[in-house]
C-alpha cells in the first residue's frame, strides 16, 4: 500500500488493464459494469449498485455539511477497426509515441478505462485513510456514451443524480479542461430532375447544384472563433444521390451531412438560418437551384467558468500533485460533461492520456499519467469535501 496517497500503484495499474481486456462496446458494457463495482466494494465504498442501463455507481458518504463532488467517465468504447490486439492491456515502451516511460496499450485506454479507474481508486484511497469528509463522493462509470446522444448519464440525470461539483476524466493529457465545441448534423437535400444519363441536357444533375452549393458554403461560410473552445468549424461527413447506379440515369436527388462544430453563443436556428442564406444566394444565381435542409442531431456545447469553484479547485490539486496548475483547454470531441454542465452542476475535465490517441489503433495510456491522475483526485476530494 502506498502510504502517502493510500493506494497501490500497482493494483490501480492492473485494474486498468483488467478494464481494457473487457470488450464493451455500447449497449454490452454487463461484464464491465460488473468488474468496476466489483472493485468498488473491494475497496469499501459506502453504497455501490448498477442501474438498469450498467451505469455504476459508488459512493463515499460524508458526515454532512459539506458539496457533494461527482466523478464521471464511461466504461464503453469505440469500435476496434484495424486495431491490433485490442483487448491485450498490454504494457509497452511509449518512446514511439512519444512519451518515455512504460504505457497500456488497448482499445479504450485513453478513452477513458484509465480514467475510470483513477477516479475509482482516488475515491477508495480517501476511504481506505479514514479521512473524514463532510460532502460525499460520487464515482459513476455510465453506459453508451460512445453514442453520442448521453444516454448513460441522463439517464442517471433524469432519475435524480445531484452534485454541487463535477470532474470528467476524458482524456485531457493532464490539463485542465473546461468544455468543447457544439456538435450539430444538416442534411442538406438538392432536387434536380431524371433523364437518360446518354441525354445529360434533359435533366437537371442534383450532384452538380450540391456542387453549387459546397461552391458557395466554402465562398460564404465565415466561423467564428472561441477564446477557449477554439474556432469553429464545418466538414461534409456523407453524400449519396439517387436513383443509383443500376441504369444510367442522371440523378435528381443528391443529400449531404453537414458537421458543423459550433459555439456556446451559436444556436440552432442560427447556424440553419446561414445555410438557407447560403441556398437562397445559390437560387438568384441559378434559378434551377432547389434545396431543403433537415436537422440531424444536436449535442449541446459545454462551457464551465474558467474561474470558477470547480476550475480553480482542479488547477490547485493538479499544482499541489504536479508543481503547477498546467494550461487551460478544451476537448475537440464531446463530453458527457455537457449534460452534467446543463444538468446545473459545473464540470471541469481532468484525464489521464492523449485524446488525439481516442478511437485511433494506437490507442494507448502512460502509466504515470494513470498514477498521477488518481493523486490529482484524492487531492481534489480533500480540498473541496472535507
Amino acid at each position: 500500500m502506498n502510504n502517502k496517497w493510500g493506494f497501490c500503484a500497482e493494483n490501480l495499474v492492473n485494474f486498468t488493464q483488467k478494464l481494457i481486456q473487457i470488450p464493451s462496446l455500447s449497449t454490452q458494457e454487463q461484464e464491465i459494469a460488473k468488474a468496476v463495482a466489483g472493485e468498488m466494494k473491494k475497496l469499501n465504498y459506502d453504497e455501490v449498485y448498477i442501474d438498469e442501463k450498467n451505469n455504476v455507481v459508488g459512493t463515499i458518504k460524508g458526515v454532512g455539511g459539506g458539496p457533494t463532488l461527482l466523478f464521471n467517465g464511461h466504461i464503453d468504447h469505440a469500435g476496434v477497426g484495424n486495431m491490433k490486439e485490442p483487448f491485450s492491456g498490454k504494457i509497452l515502451d511509449g518512446t514511439k509515441y512519444g512519451h518515455p516511460g512504460p504505457v497500456i496499450y488497448g482499445r479504450g485506454a485513453s478513452d477513458m478505462k484509465a480514467a475510470i479507474a483513477a477516479m475509482v481508486y482516488a475515491a477508495g484511497a480517501i476511504k481506505e485513510q479514514g479521512i473524514s469528509l463532510r460532502g460525499d463522493v460520487l464515482v459513476t462509470a455510465v453506459a453508451m456514451e460512445e453514442m453520442a446522444y448521453g444516454e448513460g448519464i441522463s439517464y442517471l440525470l433524469d432519475n435524480g443524480l445531484r452534485a454541487d461539483f463535477a470532474v470528467s476524466g476524458e482524456a485531457t493529457n493532464l490539463n485542465v479542461y473546461v468544455g468543447h465545441r457544439g456538435k450539430i448534423e444538416f442534411k442538406i437535400i438538392t432536387k434536380g430532375k431524371t433523364s437518360h444519363a446518354g441525354f445529360p441536357a434533359g435533366g437537371v444533375n442534383a450532384i452538380f447544384l450540391m456542387n453549387k452549393f459546397l461552391n458557395k458554403l466554402q465562398e460564404k461560410y465565415s466561423l467564428p472563433n472561441h477564446q477557449f473552445l477554439g474556432k469553429a468549424s464545418y466538414t461534409v461527413i456523407d453524400i449519396a444521390a439517387s436513383p443509383g447506379r443500376l441504369t444510367p440515369i442522371v440523378p435528381d436527388h443528391c443529400e449531404i451531412i453537414l458537421d458543423r462544430r459550433f459555439l456556446p453563443e451559436e444556436t440552432p436556428e442560427m447556424l440553419a438560418e446561414h445555410i438557407w442564406k447560403i441556398i437562397g444566394e445559390v437560387k438568384n444565381e441559378d434559378p434551377l437551384f432547389d434545396a431543403d435542409v433537415e436537422l440531424v442531431k444536436v449535442f449541446p456545447a459545454m462551457l464551465t467558468d474558467p474561474g470558477g469553484k470547480i476550475v480553480t479547485a482542479v488547477k490547485e490539486a493538479r499544482r499541489m500533485v504536479m508543481g503547477d496548475e498546467g494550461e487551460i483547454g478544451a476537448w475537440y470531441f464531446g463530453v458527457d460533461g455537457t449534460f452534467i454542465e446543463r444538468a446545473g452542476i459545473p464540470c471541469a475535465g481532468f484525464g489521464p492520456g492523449n485524446e488525439h490517441y481516442a478511437h485511433t489503433p494506437e490507442d494507448h495510456v502512460p502509466v504515470d499519467h494513470v498514477v498521477t491522475a488518481a493523486k490529482v483526485y484524492s487531492q481534489l476530494i480533500i480540498k473541496l469535501c472535507c
